[in-house]
């Protein structure tokens, strides 16, 4: 039992294959896509998309990406999964995901409009998705 998904930005394609199950961030919460899932079109959140391919993977057999946003469509046999930006768990060193966290912060502190505030927002958030995303990996690897 599987279902085709596809996670696509905008660099190109991610991930393009057959999965038991995709957790994906979206503004209702984690939704867990199955096959034969109902139709959905959702809109997703920053936050950490999480595949497993096989029914008997552990968490740490997931393939895990780190995701600013999205859109996620589903029709029941596949599923896909577009964002602007998207990396993978093993794309991600901890602690250039902890330096990017701290420079976000200063762009955070130094923004002098609104619209420089929500900018710097937006990636202080998405490098926070990516220190814990790479944090998450760590434990798994232990």
């Amino acid at each position: 039992m599987a279902i085709h998904f596809q996670l696509i930005s905008a660099t190109g394609v991610k991930f393009d294959d057959e999965a038991y199950e995709i957790l994906v961030p979206t503004k209702d919460g984690v939704v867990a896509v199955f096959e034969d899932h109902m139709p959905l079109l959702s809109a997703g959140t920053p936050g950490v998309l999480s595949i497993r391919k096989k029914a008997g993977d552990t968490n740490s057999q997931m393939e895990d990406f780190a995701v600013n946003g999205g859109l996620l469509e589903v029709d029941g046999k596949s599923a896909r999964f577009v964002t602007e930006d998207v990396t993978a768990a093993d794309e991600i060193s901890e602690q250039e995901a902890q330096e990017a966290l701290q420079r976000a912060q200063k762009l955070v502190e130094a923004a002098g409009s609104r619209e420089a505030l929500h900018e710097a927002k937006t990636v202080l958030q998405h490098q926070s998705v990516k220190l814990h995303l790479a944090q998450l990996k760590r434990r798994h690897h232990r």
